[in-house]
Formats: structure tokens, C-alpha cells, sequence
């Protein structure tokens, strides 16, 4: 046991070191200022792919638009007229259980109601009038709340009442004494608990809305808000909709600046994209914009996507912190007929990308772009070294890789290990031959400890042949520490050969038979020490060996791409790709 824990511990902080370059992640940003944007999937799944096998870590796209959602901002909710009239039928159903006096059964159809409400607050606000019968809902829910449940819970919902609907009033006559006195008292606490929400944006003038209520227009201050999560709009056309900005509001001044023009711009479902409606708008702000949501999802870098024309798909790698900086790390123009660019094309692209070079590929010769323009210029550091790593592998792929070295190192390491309890078993064996004993407990334990060696470095040697293809970083050529790996797992493997032929010839009976006497019990000892030291050493020398293979034959980074043709009058057999 005393040798699993520093094995386990350094797996663990080979385990953590992975999951901290969660950051270090590429995100993908389709770019478009066509109406057709039907290419848009097809393509980052394909960019995705490419980038993957060329070693990056990319977001997922479900999962970008979603971290993007959580911390930016979402579309606005969608309220069918099925759901509408559904929520207004649990609250007229409402109504009339509290004046049958069946509290409990209300509540059961208000809080069918009130979950409608939270999930569609602001479009259910946006009507003054039904904003007052959302605010009604929920006070009709206090009531019923007070009549079956305690008060600390009444108050509480009385609280959210105010959150849901900021500045609502009553309707008259529709509450009784306890709910409106709650909510007096609610109020009274509201002036000395309340925070106060700044909303700016650009353009300035436009309609700033809380939880889809109308509070007034850009810039403005709005009091009187309880602590809490609030959801906030800017609509600066007649029929436009903002999009949803989650606040949190504290009990001082928070405030909010919101760029309309962007958020017309962005989508995040089903997933990120940036709509422009003219080229040039699009070339103007799409660097800048592709900054915003890498900014937004804590992504380093960002790898534009776009189709300037139908023929052609462009990527550009950008970095997240750069500020005001149009330059791109990298450019890469590939041919799109159909808006599908070939497999090869794109692991040329994402090869340029990774290596920080401008190239345009739609040619028969790959060409340099002028990467000193505006609108493409190369990174400032220096392109990697032909011996210097291109990348980790793809983040899934490490973590899996480095489990599989901590399983590896852990067999071989209990392999070694057990070598010791095995000669302390043999010499009990010796020792009770010799005594003339007829216990074949020690016997039984030598040949047990055997199979347990056998069986734990056999699957650590095959753990660590598994791993090496997954956490084995990028290299363009086979780097010298894998050929000195491959150097001293071939010594191994010959040491082994020669140990396991050089040991004791086997005794004429078997030894795991009974009766043995002690000059074969003997040469079985000496026998299974020297086999097991062989085993051993040979499985060791597989992942060694292994190591300078898997760069040998990871698939060639000129991104080759076979063609085949065969007719009844002939065919042929292409390649294409960087040669």
C-alpha cells in the first residue's frame, strides 16, 4: 500500500494540470452576412473535427452558447398562446378555489402558475395589464400560502411578488387585509433593503425594461429594487425585443452598459453565430465581436469562420485579450464548393492555425496571404521550432490518457512490489522441504504471488501502450527522448529475451505437484525468481518501445486525402494534400 500513494498522487496532479487548461480552449464563432446560413452547422462541425485532430481543445458548440447564455446574455422567452392560456386559466381556476375556501387545492394550480410566470417573466410584463394579473397570481398565491402553510414562507413569496413585477400595484378589491398588510410590511422593509439599477446603452434612448416591464428609457437609474437576479432589456427598435441580461442587483448601485448594435448581431441558438446584414458591416466588426463572446465564455482564443463568397470558406484565429488589436494569429482560405470544404483542406487550415501562419489554400500551390493588412496580420510571437510541441492532445483525450498512465505505472509498480512477498514464500517453501513438512500452504502462496505478478503488470504494461497515443503531446517529428525511450525499452526487451533463456532448466517434475524434494523445489525457486524478473522487464519495455512508434505513425500532418476511380477502361489513384 505504502507504494500506491505516491503513485496515486502524482496521478491526481497529473489529472488536475489537465482540467486547468480547461481555459486554454479554442471556441469556434460562425460569422455570416447572408440570409443562407444553412452552411453554418456543417461547417464548425467540420472546423471542430479539424482542430481536434490537429491537437487543440475546442468548446463544444451546445456547450459555448449555453456558458454564453449564462453569463452574457439569451433571447428573450417565448410564451405560446396554449401556455398563455393555460397560465390564465390556473389563475381564474385559483380564484375561484380561494372563494370556495379550498386553499390547498389552489395552491396546487398556482404554483403550475406561478412556474409559468418565472420561465416567461418578461414577455408576460411587457402588457402593463398583464403585468398587474402576473403581480395578482402571485398575491393570490400569498393568500393561499398564508391559509396552509407559516408565515415566514408567506413573506418570503410576498418578496418574490415584488421581484417578479418591479412597481406593480394591486388590483382593488381583489385581495383581503392579510395580503395586503403583508405586503405593506414588505414594502416598509423594501426602503431600507432596496438596491438601485443603472441601465446604459449604445445608442442611447432606448426602452429599458426590467423582468419585461417599461422603467423608462437609456440612460436611467431605477430604484427601489429588492436584492436579487433581475432580467434586463434594451429594445431600440418599435417591434424589437433586446435580448435577456441576467443583473444581479445588490443593496448598493450596480450598473449595467448594453450594446444593442451587438446584440442584434449575436445568437446562441442552437448555437453561436454572428449575423450581419452587409459584408462590410461584417468585416468591420466581427473580430471585435468574436472577442466579446470568447470574453464572455472565458475562452482564450477564438477562431472566426466565414464565407466571404460561395466558393470560399475563411478562418481566423484571434486572440481573446488583445485589445482594439484587428490582427489575427493566424488566416487560413480554403475552397467551399457547396459551402463544404474536403477533410485535407480544412487539416490544412487548422495546421496554418495552430502554427500561426497566414496561408491561402483555394490555390494549387498553397500561397502566403499579406498578412501585414488590417484585416490578416500574422502573430507577433515566433512559429514554433520544427522540436517544440505543437499542442496537447484534444482535453479528453489527455485526461484519458493520463488515467491510463496512473492505472499503468500502478501495475507495474504492484509487479515489481511483489517480487519480495514471492521470495519470502519461497524461502518458507525451502525451509519446510527441508524440514521434511508435508504443508503445501507455502507452495500454494509461491505460486499465487506468481499469477498476481503476471496478471498486475500485464495490465499496467497494456494501460501504458493505451495511454501513449492519448497523452503524448504533438510533435512535427519524432522528438530524441522518444528515440532514447525506444533505445532503452529495445535494451530491456533483449535483457529479457536473454535472462528468460539463460534460467534453470525446469526439474523433471512439475512444481506444482506434490512430494518434491529439495533439489527440485530449488531449481523451481531459482527457476521462478529468473522468469518472473524476465516478465517483468519485457512488459516494461513494451510502452518504452511503443513511445517513438506512435509518433511514427500518427497520421501525416500534410492532411493527405487518397482518391480512387476505377472504370472498365481504367482508373487512377490520387493524393491530395501538402507535400
Amino acid at each position: 500500500m505504502r507504494l500506491f500513494a505516491p503513485t496515486l498522487l502524482a496521478w491526481s496532479l497529473m489529472v488536475s494540470l489537465a482540467h486547468a487548461q480547461a481555459d486554454e480552449r479554442w471556441l469556434i464563432v460562425p460569422s455570416s452576412s447572408s440570409a443562407d446560413t444553412g452552411w453554418v452547422e456543417p461547417a464548425v462541425g467540420r472546423a471542430q473535427s479539424a482542430l481536434v485532430a490537429a491537437g487543440v481543445d475546442v468548446w463544444a458548440p451546445t456547450e459555448a452558447a449555453n456558458a454564453f447564455e449564462k453569463v452574457v446574455s439569451a433571447p428573450p422567452s417565448k410564451l405560446s398562446k396554449r401556455n398563455l392560456g393555460r397560465w390564465m386559466s390556473l389563475s381564474d381556476g385559483a380564484v375561484d378555489d380561494l372563494a370556495e375556501g379550498d386553499p390547498r387545492k389552489a395552491l396546487q394550480k398556482l404554483n403550475a402558475a406561478q412556474a409559468i410566470s418565472r420561465e416567461a417573466i418578461e414577455e408576460l410584463n411587457r402588457e402593463p395589464e398583464r403585468a398587474r394579473r402576473v403581480f395578482d397570481t402571485c398575491l393570490y398565491m400569498v393568500r393561499a400560502v398564508l391559509a396552509t402553510e407559516p408565515e415566514t414562507r408567506a413573506r418570503a413569496l410576498a418578496r418574490e411578488c415584488r421581484q417578479l413585477v418591479p412597481r406593480a400595484e394591486p388590483s382593488p378589491y381583489m385581495h383581503p387585509p392579510a395580503v395586503t398588510d403583508l405586503l405593506d410590511q414588505i414594502d416598509a422593509l423594501q426602503t431600507k433593503q432596496t438596491g438601485e439599477l443603472q441601465v446604459e446603452s449604445v445608442p442611447s434612448r432606448c426602452a429599458a425594461r426590467v423582468n419585461g416591464v417599461l422603467l423608462g428609457e437609456t440612460p436611467t437609474s431605477i430604484g427601489g429594487l429588492f436584492p436579487g437576479d433581475y432580467r434586463v432589456q434594451v429594445d431600440c427598435g418599435a417591434e424589437s425585443r433586446g435580448r435577456v441580461h441576467v443583473v444581479t442587483v445588490g443593496a448598493g448601485t450596480t450598473r449595467r452598459e448594453i450594446d444593442a448594435r451587438f446584440d442584434d448581431v449575436v445568437t446562441s441558438r442552437p448555437s453561436l453565430l454572428l449575423e450581419y446584414q452587409s459584408a462590410a458591416t461584417e468585416r468591420r466588426h466581427r473580430v471585435e465581436d468574436a472577442r466579446r463572446i470568447g470574453a464572455g465564455v472565458g475562452s482564450r482564443f477564438a477562431a472566426l469562420v466565414s464565407m466571404p463568397d460561395a466558393g470560399r470558406m475563411e478562418l481566423q484565429l484571434v486572440e481573446v485579450g488583445a485589445k482594439s488589436s484587428p490582427s489575427p494569429l493566424g488566416l487560413a482560405r480554403v475552397a467551399a464548393g457547396g459551402g463544404r470544404p474536403t477533410e485535407s483542406d480544412l487539416a490544412l487550415a487548422a495546421r496554418a492555425l495552430v502554427e500561426g501562419r497566414c496561408l491561402d489554400f483555394t490555390k494549387p500551390e498553397p500561397t502566403a496571404l499579406p498578412c501585414a493588412r488590417a484585416e490578416a496580420v500574422a502573430a507577433d510571437r515566433p512559429a514554433p521550432t520544427e522540436d517544440r510541441p505543437r499542442g496537447r492532445r484534444p482535453r479528453g483525450q489527455f485526461i484519458a490518457g493520463l488515467t491510463l498512465v496512473g492505472v499503468g505505472v500502478a501495475g507495474l509498480a504492484t509487479g515489481y512490489a511483489l517480487l519480495a512477498p514471492r521470495s519470502s514464500a519461497a524461502l518458507d517453501w525451502v525451509s519446510q522441504v527441508d524440514a521434511g513438512g508435508t504443508d503445501t500452504s507455502s507452495q500454494q502462496k509461491w505460486f499465487n504471488l506468481r499469477g498476481a505478478i503476471i496478471a498486475s503488470a500485464s495490465v499496467g504494461s497494456a494501460a501504458l501502450i493505451t495511454a501513449m497515443p492519448l497523452a503524448l503531446p504533438e510533435r512535427e517529428k519524432t522528438p530524441w527522448w522518444a528515440w532514447v525511450s525506444g533505445g532503452v525499452g529495445l535494451g530491456l526487451a533483449g535483457f529479457s529475451i536473454a535472462w528468460g533463456v539463460t534460467a534453470e532448466a525446469a526439474p523433471s517434475s512439475s512444481c506444482s505437484g506434490n512430494g518434491l524434494d529439495s533439489a527440485a523445489v530449488r531449481s523451481c525457486v531459482s527457476r521462478g525468481e529468473q522468469t518472473s524478473v524476465a516478465l517483468l522487464t519485457g512488459l516494461t519495455s513494451a510502452p518504452l518501445i511503443t513511445m517513438p512508434l506512435v509518433y511514427l505513425f500518427r497520421p501525416s500532418r500534410a492532411g493527405l486525402e487518397p482518391q480512387v476511380q476505377v472504370s472498365r477502361s481504367g482508373g487512377y489513384f490520387g493524393l491530395r494534400g501538402r507535400f
